[in-house]
This record gives structure tokens, sequence and C-alpha cells, in this order.
């Protein structure tokens, strides 16, 4: 990477960095299969979703419901 440049505070402090577009562009295509992580995150922090899936996993520990098949969509 080249073109870096860091955004400090009035003390002299980093805040931030500038870096090319590019250089985002491949850093952006390199975290592309960590997006599933950050959805996960997202579940976990809707409670009533969570909940959701608890109780299906219980269903499906205790066979209960339909078979899919049978499920209209």
């Amino acid at each position: 990477m080249t073109n870096i440049q860091y955004v400090t505070d009035e003390r002299g402090t980093p805040v931030a960095v500038q870096i090319p577009i590019q250089d985002w562009k491949l850093i952006k295509a390199e975290l592309e299969p960590y997006y599933g992580e950050t959805e996960t995150a997202e579940i976990l922090a809707d409670g009533k979703f969570l909940d959701s899936l608890t109780r299906g996993r219980e269903q499906i520990k205790q066979r209960l419901g339909k078979p899919l098949s049978e499920v209209s969509v």
C-alpha cells in the first residue's frame, strides 16, 4: 500500500487513516468471506429472533412440527 495518510487530532494523535480507493477495494475483497460473521452478530443481538431460533432448535430435537415437504412456502 502506498499513499497512506494519517488524520490526527489537535494533539497529533492519529484518529483515522486515508488510503487510496484501489487499496480499499483490495481490502474489501479480502474481507468479503467474513461478512457472515457480521450477520451472525446481528442475529445474536436480536433477542426475539434468537428466541425464535432457540424454540425452533428445541422443536427439532423433540421432532415436533411437519416435514419440510409438507410445508407450503
